[in-house]
């Protein structure tokens, strides 16, 4: 794209007449507000008036009402103070946007920053090099289509939810982009059909096999987040420090939460007897003999707890609870408060849930629960219809006349 400026004192915008190539022709008269559009060769321009300077810019196409549109959007602009270098735009590429988003999530503390540059990979390798201009909606098509024809971990393909992730990515990047004035327009992107979220989840006799096939590090970690349902990387990062066991506490710090939250458990029942035992297995000794105190409450061998996929593996096949994944007990938290009557709002400070809609994600109702819900109304019911009738037989029915009275 081709971008020309001249310099006008008058801050307006002209009307030219169409013509087949060349430089339009002006009008004798000016008309505030609308600028023009004209042919050069077989290629469509524009030409607007913004800060004193005519510019013109190429639309990259042999359509007039491509052009058209151009002009529209950077009238609205000019309208509205974003006024955007056409020839600052036109040298942006999608790598300048991808670099913004990672410092923005960088400036704001985002402890997803690992989880962005994942999502970046293909993306950058399908728009990094291109000018953000050139990214419209349907480069962004073919891209969902061959990313799910491409092949993730262990020869499957990329799930639409993975797609997704990276489509929200780049709709940041064009957003903020826009926002910064760099840009201007973001390309519509429309997501892919998911599958339904997880519903996975252990019944209490059932965590108890699958309790007794993992390693002894993991035992007091997983019984305590099978309780509470936090986050699998929020646990690990406990600390002796964010534990107050004079007074039965526990802190989950902002620096520990993804929603930047912080969070209390009060230390009652098991809880509490996981703390104590924890606090007797702070004692780790050296291959030479000497001993130390970890600083972390679940650990291995006094170092955080890292990754444990093979343990899990084989501990999941050998209960006869294949494909359960870890962060299902924090579906598992979710539905056993609310079975024991927990209200959603004391749930939500127990597991970390920021909303309702999170919430009830997580809070899977089941057959067996409705099934539950049902026997006991019915019950009820009939036990209020065979409750004695007062001895005069009147009507508990209180008219809205008689409840004025």
């Amino acid at each position: 794209m081709m971008v020309q400026d001249m310099s006008d004192p008058a801050e307006q915008l002209h009307v030219a007449v169409k013509v087949g190539s060349g430089r339009p022709r002006r009008k004798n008269r000016s008309i505030r507000g609308l600028g023009s559009v004209y042919q050069r060769g077989r290629m469509w321009w524009i030409a607007y008036w913004s800060r004193g300077k005519q510019l013109r810019e190429s639309s990259g196409s042999t359509k007039q009402a491509d052009a058209e549109r151009l002009l529209k959007r950077r009238i609205q602009d000019h309208g509205k103070g974003r006024v955007i270098d056409p020839k600052a735009e036109e040298r942006l590429r999608t790598e300048d946007l991808f670099e913004a988003v990672v410092a923005d999530y960088k400036a704001n503390g985002k402890r997803s920053l690992d989880t962005l540059e994942d999502r970046l990979i293909p993306l950058r390798a399908a728009f990094g090099l291109d000018r953000a201009i050139d990214v419209d909606e349907a480069r962004i098509e073919k891209y969902k289509v061959e990313r799910l024809a491409s092949k993730a971990r262990g020869d499957k393909l990329v799930a639409p939810a993975t797609v997704n992730r990276e489509l929200a990515a780049l709709r940041r990047a064009f957003r903020l982009g826009v926002k910064q004035k760099r840009i201007s327009r973001a390309p519509d992107i429309e997501m892919l059909a998911e599958a339904p979220p997880r519903e996975g989840f252990v019944e209490p006799n059932r965590f108890e096999g699958l309790l007794s096939h993992l390693p002894a590090y993991l035992q007091d970690f997983t019984r305590f987040d099978y309780i509470v349902g936090w986050r699998k990387g929020a646990l690990k990062a406990l600390r002796w420090p964010d534990v107050d066991r004079e007074n039965g506490r526990l802190y989950l710090r902002r620096a520990g939460s993804k929603n930047k939250k912080p969070y209390v458990i009060v230390l009652t029942g098991e809880l509490a007897a996981i703390i104590e035992r924890r606090w007797a297995a702070r004692s780790v000794a050296r291959l030479d003999g000497t001993v130390f105190l970890s600083e972390f409450v679940f650990h291995r061998d006094g170092r955080p707890i890292g990754d444990f996929r093979k343990a899990w593996a084989t501990a999941i096949e050998q209960a006869g609870l294949p494909g359960l994944l870890f962060h299902d007990f924090r579906r598992s938290a979710a539905r056993n408060l609310r079975r024991a009557g927990v209200g959603p709002d004391v749930a939500m400070k127990i597991t970390g849930h920021e909303t309702d809609s999170m919430w009830r994600r997580y809070s899977v109702v089941k057959e067996d629960d409705i099934e539950a819900a049902l026997t006991v109304t019915q019950r009820y019911v009939a036990q209020q219809a065979a409750a004695k009738q007062p001895e005069d037989h009147k009507s508990n029915v209180v008219t809205m006349s008689e409840a004025r009275r």
